[in-house]
């Protein structure tokens, strides 16, 4: 699949654009279906969406052009072409939690109690996003030896359009998407577990303990695979990226269970 899915009267269609709406689409239906197991209003979550969507491209934005500001320092109106792409994770995220307190805050709700509703929809979109990066070619890893054996089954094989700068002779990467998506797949099932277990045995009731526990092991997922990252560190220590991670990994960890030492447990 190429970067372009389809043209319809003349827009272009872009294929990531497809994957991001198919991951919110399964996320919102996922939420519908916590939130009514749970007998919850299911309102505050489009609200959230309503006003996520558009402070996490603000965000997101915002994110990639302070990460690439030499991209932009002759270019100061190419900071406001939203359509040519360009994106932080990070910023996104902090866009829709933004939107997501805002919401609490003027509806009287409890955020924590909200944000542990969402995670298991958060992380699923998370999964399907990196399995369309994966489809799309758009995140590698570090390439294999030209020698390695390979019959272009294996997931590593990236087409010669898609290969970085510098690295056009090589074949085979590490297919880090899919990596991800495996380990943040795991991720999503223990968290339902932890779900299950709140709901059914009422146990780990805690709140925040579900949106923090889950948010530290995709962070450290995100940490631990960048290792394998085509920019990752060979020689030069650990990113700054895996620096953010990690750090974001190890303390929502530890604040998760400070939340089941000293957190509110939320009434049945």
């Amino acid at each position: 699949m190429g970067p372009v899915a389809a043209n319809l009267g003349g827009i272009a269609v872009y294929s990531y654009g497809l994957v991001v709406s198919v991951a919110l689409f399964a996320g919102t239906a996922l939420a519908w279906l916590v939130f009514r197991i749970g007998h919850r209003r299911f309102e505050p979550v489009i609200d959230s969406l309503l006003w996520g969507i558009p402070l996490g491209i603000l965000c997101g934005r915002a994110g990639y052009v302070l990460h690439h500001l030499a991209e932009f320092s002759g270019d100061f109106l190419g900071i406001f072409c939203f359509w040519q792409g360009g994106y932080s994770v990070y910023g996104a995220m902090a866009g829709f939690f933004l939107a997501v307190f805002g919401v609490c805050r003027v509806q009287g709700l409890d955020t924590w109690r909200l944000l542990d509703g969402l995670t298991p929809s958060l992380i699923l979109s998370v999964v399907l996003g990196e399995i369309g990066a994966f489809l799309l070619q758009l995140t590698m890893g570090t390439p294999f030896p030209p020698d390695i054996p390979n019959d272009h089954t294996l997931a590593e094989y990236v087409e010669f359009a898609y290969r970085p700068m510098g690295f056009e002779d090589s074949e085979y990467f590490q297919p880090i998407a899919l990596y991800q998506a495996a380990m943040q797949t795991v991720a999503f099932f223990f968290v339902l577990l932890i779900a299950g277990l709140q709901h059914f045995l009422h146990i780990l009731r805690h709140r925040g303990f579900r949106f923090l526990f889950g948010a530290g092991l995709i962070a450290a997922i995100r940490f631990a695979c960048g290792f394998f990252y085509l920019a990752g560190p060979a020689e030069t220590g650990i990113t700054s990226g895996q620096l953010l991670s990690g750090g974001g990994a190890l303390i929502l960890l530890i604040w998760s269970l400070l939340r089941l030492r000293h957190g509110e447990v939320e009434r049945v």
